[in-house]
């Protein structure tokens, strides 16, 4: 009936649109065309159906990019403990469980007293993820956890393990994810979507690599990764920079041909982070929380953390902070409804014309560093970061680029919390833009 309806109408060609909105517009083609500086891609403000290059398929078939969820969005709702008390730990733990939470992402300092740790916590109804500082270390945490709860977890073992060998044969039995990679840190530093992508490519394919030559199949080497990525401030170019990592990564596998389909799967924690955050105006962080975690979770994530905003404050992570966090997401599947369908916004001829320019270009940024040495490549990501990071800054300072409550309308009522020492990664600094500009 409603195609009966439609057909009443002659359709509108491309440039029939494009006439009309000159007319609007008074001849300013200027406002066509979205140019973005910090993202390096120009996009249309107006898309027609004669835009879309390729037919939408079903989820678990290319185009990758709808993922393997079905018929819901679900994701898990998250927090993350650095254990330096494993009963203050354990607290926290529980405590969040109570709130909503069920992902939990435990970091080690070492010598981690994990029964203490983790008493009481039911695995079989969450996911968790260990970052580990050695290989010793996951068989000790596995005996804790029970085998029958390997399936609901991951672990983070350090990039630089040299001992891979001795868990070769711990790897290849259970085939779990073991190696995260980590494109939220170099997020933080200032990364924009093209170079976070092509940063984590570089370091999955490396990793992949590395786990063949140990012995195992590229099925079962697939199995042992997964993703970290953070989430940055444009929302259209954000839920396609996370459809265009599960394209890269089925490319990736595509090259060394592995037998199951599954393989193709590709597991994202999304971390929502501080390089936009206010110390000095903390209710604006909520709004930006909300819309960054959106534009996650439309993206296709399986595990989001929301960071408090002062989780990186001298005083560190309030109660209330990291309430506020986990309700973000709570609200956003209980009342929203963000979960009920699978892959939203595929189909949108928009984001599926931003989901193929993203994924092509950090395809051949992947291209580009692989023809680098080790060495020559850390220079040239630590060399592209910094200038973009510095980009970011000139735009805020300008005020090209406008923050509410940190270039402009700052609150006067200033709170009396500053930021804490900026943590590094791969010898560059995270960004916060308040210290920048204040």
């Amino acid at each position: 009936m409603t195609q009966e309806w439609i057909s009443e109408f002659n359709p509108a060609s491309e440039e029939q649109w494009k006439l009309q909105l000159l007319k609007e517009l008074k001849g300013d083609s200027s406002k066509l065309e979205i140019q973005n500086k910090l993202e390096e891609i120009n996009y249309s403000t107006f898309y027609h159906p004669d835009n879309q290059k390729k037919q939408l398929s079903d989820s678990n078939f290319p185009p990758i990019q709808r993922g393997f969820q079905k018929s819901t969005n679900l994701w898990r709702n998250g927090i993350q403990l650095t254990i330096t008390n494993e009963k203050k730990a354990n607290k926290k733990a529980l405590q969040a469980l109570m709130q909503g939470c069920d992902f939990i992402h435990f970091i080690s300092t070492g010598s981690t007293n994990w029964q203490h740790t983790l008493e009481g916590i039911g695995f079989a109804f969450i996911h968790s993820t260990f970052t580990l500082t050695n290989p010793t270390e996951l068989q000790e945490l596995l005996q804790v956890i029970g085998q029958e709860n390997i399936n609901h977890c991951s672990f983070d073992l350090p990039v630089e393990c040299t001992d891979l060998f001795e868990i070769k044969d711990l790897i290849k039995h259970n085939q779990f994810p073991v190696f995260q990679i980590d494109g939220f840190s170099i997020n933080q530093c200032g990364a924009n979507a093209i170079q976070e992508l092509g940063f984590v490519a570089v370091q999955a394919h490396s990793r992949l690599v590395q786990l063949m030559n140990l012995g195992l199949s590229i099925d079962e080497a697939a199995a042992c990764i997964h993703f970290r990525l953070g989430v940055g401030t444009n929302y259209f170019v954000e839920i396609a920079k996370f459809r265009a990592v599960k394209i890269i990564w089925a490319n990736i596998l595509k090259q060394y041909s592995p037998i199951h389909t599954c393989s193709y799967t590709c597991q994202i924690t999304a971390e929502v982070g501080w390089v936009n955050k206010s110390l000095k105006d903390p209710n604006t962080n909520l709004l930006r929380q909300t819309t960054e975690a959106m534009s996650a979770i439309i993206g296709g994530i399986d595990r989001l953390v929301i960071h408090p905003f002062d989780a990186c404050s001298q005083h560190g992570t309030s109660e209330f902070s990291q309430r506020m966090a986990l309700n973000i997401s709570n609200l956003l599947q209980d009342e929203s409804y963000f979960s009920a369908v699978a892959d939203p916004l595929g189909g949108s001829y928009s984001i599926e014309g931003l989901t193929e320019d993203i994924s092509i270009k950090s395809w051949n940024l992947l291209k580009q560093m692989d023809t680098l040495p080790e060495i020559n490549q850390q220079l040239k990501w630590k060399e592209l970061i910094e200038n973009k990071a510095k980009q970011r800054i000139d735009l805020i300072r300008t005020s090209e680029s406008i923050l509410i409550g940190i270039n402009k309308f700052i609150n006067l009522q200033v709170e009396d919390t500053n930021w804490a020492k900026a943590n590094t990664f791969k010898n560059m600094n995270f960004l916060r833009l308040e210290t920048e500009i204040q």
